[in-house]
């Protein structure tokens, strides 16, 4: 199926629904923009996003990465009037467009302050009324009525000062023109004032919206006259022209949905931009409580990851390189395997346990000795030094485990089978689980699936499942849907 480039618009109090779609009539339009939002909607490379109202009070506002990462796969970013002209104004050097009066004004330093568009609003029942005054409105309001005669210079820099002295969420017309009547204002200009508002209509911000959805309409109807200038590396991100590398950070992953399968319907209807999907560490967790060969897998990874730390590897080296790299220390013929054999990896590691600081002996291994099962702690020291030494290496805070695990599993059957069961799950979501003795109940059968007989057993099949306490188990527990379990349970 040929995809076609959309435009995704996320408005609210400065410029609603409808008036959008009468300027670009196949836009998406999506409510003020949150953070964990932009990148779980499916982007193509033509696609083109505008930002103009976003939230920062009640939720997270977008994040810069979060809108880096759209531009570095190619997305067409605009930013105006409100959030978009913030997010713009610190990302132009990246790419982001910006658009507008207000834009200009943060860019060049005429503005410094975020409340400066910040407003009050009704919900999206009442279609994001505004109830409050954003002061650049106010500024060009009071602008306006000075040159038409409707004030003075003097009322004007009054009104202006009274509002900067409240609160973004007290800058109603009616508070905002007390205030200013206190400071001296006269009630009749002020009435006058009021009165040039109502017949005024929309300020610079609703302007700049229409100009932002006017330029991305234009753009979007004009095709390049020459190829796009893409960077011939992996990245798509510049810095004033310059190609930069985006670098994937654990944060950035967990805000990334996870990609859908490689061998996906062609003719399969793409998921609309509301639809929000899995992210990889959701995922990993899926697999985690779930898959049975996890544990396998996961310890395999650790190895790896251990016995390359004693390798010189270039910095970026892709897993082919890494894989061939540990074929100098450990006998794997195969390096095409997503899951590499225990046993060669294990004695590799049983010789760099002093190398990698790791216990060596029994005797140094101290309270550590807790994350072996109790039949392991009398294993011969090659056998159990190494398993060990993934436990520990599992609860490392230092160590990003969850990365290394994601890039070898996306290759995986079993990674997709999870991802659509979370798909599946989701489309029936249960309520989180708060109550203690449910969550006590829950935590005790995964346990017993997992092979729990003696409560010594517990801090190895914690690690051996990713988790690093009870604690974080629990917390998985309480979120994860499900019923996810239950769908990739059939599909063992």
């Amino acid at each position: 199926m040929t995809h076609t480039s959309r435009i995704v618009v996320t408005a609210g109090p400065t410029i609603s629904a409808d008036e959008v779609r009468r300027v670009l009539p196949g836009a998406e339009v999506r409510p003020p923009v949150a953070a964990d939002q932009v990148l779980r909607w499916r982007w193509d490379e033509a696609d083109t996003l505008i930002v103009i109202d976003g939230v920062f009070l009640q939720s997270r506002a977008v994040r810069h990465k979060e809108l880096l990462a759209l531009l570095d796969r190619g997305v067409t970013v605009y930013g105006a009037s409100s959030m978009g002209a913030l997010r713009a104004a610190e990302l132009e050097a990246f790419g982001m467009h910006g658009v507008g009066q207000v834009f200009r004004d943060y860019r060049d330093g005429v503005l410094v302050g975020d409340d400066e568009v910040a407003l009050t609003h009704a919900d999206a029942e009442a279609a994001y009324r505004p109830t409050s005054w954003a002061l650049v409105d106010l500024r060009d309001a009071a602008g306006t009525a000075v040159r038409e005669g409707a004030i003075d210079e003097m009322t004007a820099r009054t009104i202006i000062e009274a509002a900067k002295s409240l609160p973004f969420t007290a800058r109603d017309e009616f508070t905002v023109l007390a205030a200013a009547r206190q400071r001296g204002c006269r009630p009749a200009a002020l009435d006058s004032f009021r009165a040039h508002c109502a017949a005024q209509g929309p300020g610079v911000k609703h302007r700049d919206a229409i100009a932002a959805l006017e330029r991305a309409g234009d753009q979007t109807r004009t095709p390049p006259t020459c190829p796009t200038d893409r960077s011939p590396s992996p990245s798509g991100l510049r810095y004033r022209g310059t190609p930069v590398r985006l670098a994937t950070t654990t944060h950035l992953r967990r805000w990334t949905p996870a990609p859908p399968p490689p061998a996906a319907d062609p003719e399969r209807e793409a998921p609309q931009a509301e639809t929000v999907q899995a992210c990889d560490d959701e995922v990993l967790t899926q697999l985690a409580l779930d898959w049975p060969k996890y544990p396998a897998f996961q310890r395999g990874v650790a190895a790896e990851c251990l016995l390359l730390a004693t390798l010189p590897l270039p910095s970026g080296a892709s897993v082919a390189d890494q894989r061939r790299a540990l074929s100098g220390v450990a006998d794997i013929r195969d390096h095409g395997q997503a899951q590499l054999p225990w046993e060669p990896l294990a004695h590799a590691l049983s010789l760099r346990l002093t190398e990698l600081d790791l216990p060596s002996s029994p005797s140094q291994a101290g309270p550590a000795l807790s994350l072996l099962r109790d039949t392991e702690r009398h294993q011969h020291w090659e056998v159990a030094g190494p398993l060990l030494a993934v436990r520990t290496w599992l609860g490392d805070p230092r160590v990003d485990f969850r990365t290394p695990l994601i890039e070898r599993l996306r290759e995986h059957p079993a990674y997709h089978r999870a991802l659509a069961a979370l798909d599946e799950a989701r489309a029936d979501p249960a309520p989180p689980v708060n109550d203690p003795a449910a969550l006590r109940e829950l935590c005790q059968s995964v346990l017993i699936r997992w092979g729990a007989r003696e409560r010594s057993d517990i801090p190895a099949l914690l690690r051996d499942h990713g988790f690093t306490d009870i604690d974080a188990m629990v917390s998985a527990l309480r979120t994860h849907p499900r019923k996810a379990t239950e769908v990739s349970g059939t599909r063992r």
